[in-house]
């Protein structure tokens, strides 16, 4: 073969090749775009995404600064709680002290609860003489009620059965002090 043909040979290749060509890019062009669009929707869709996880972690420190908040009250609520305990126990002690103190007033005779009275007297006004005094006979017991006429209501609940929480609801008296009254009925019988 002649080197003109070959040349002629291979320049129609190469035009046939060039022709060919663009043919392809124009048939891979739209695989092409869509590739783009591919990449530009996952694009789009993990910035919603970072946006979404964004907004949850805010949402959750707001939620975690709320828990604290009212955790943080909750703590000062049972602080105070327990201070008002402390002080209700401590009254109830108190009370239970004069309780039984006025018990024993009431249970010891009458000399003692005289001189009882003379020295609180003498002590508070010294200039009153003994003649303005009342002397408290011995022979006749001073007049008393007894528990159960004080507390009449509470004792009748306590005969129909009623428990110490209900009469409680019921008297409008603690429950503490219902037991009390209950335990000083009982001594006072004994």
């Amino acid at each position: 073969m002649s080197p003109w043909i070959i040349i002629v040979i291979l320049g129609a290749c190469a035009i046939a090749y060039a022709l060919i060509m663009p043919k392809k890019d124009k048939v891979q062009e739209p695989g092409h775009h869509l590739v783009q669009e591919m990449e530009s929707t996952l694009e789009h869709y993990m910035a919603e995404i970072e946006n979404d996880n964004d907004a949850l972690i805010q949402r959750v420190a707001e939620m975690k600064g709320e828990a604290a908040a009212a955790d943080q009250r909750m703590q000062t609520q049972l602080q105070e709680l327990q201070q008002r305990l402390a002080e209700l126990e401590n009254r109830k002690m108190i009370e239970a002290e004069v309780h039984a103190n006025a018990a024993s007033i009431h249970n010891s005779s009458g000399l003692q609860a005289r001189a009882l009275l003379d020295s609180v007297r003498f002590e508070s006004a010294p200039e009153v003489s003994e003649a303005n005094l009342q002397v408290v006979e011995p022979e006749s017991p001073p007049v008393r009620d007894s528990i159960k006429e004080r507390y009449a209501e509470l004792f009748n609940l306590y005969a129909e059965g009623k428990s110490v929480d209900s009469i409680a609801k019921q008297t409008g008296i603690q429950r503490g002090e219902v037991q009390l009254i209950l335990q000083l009925a009982e001594r006072e019988e004994s």
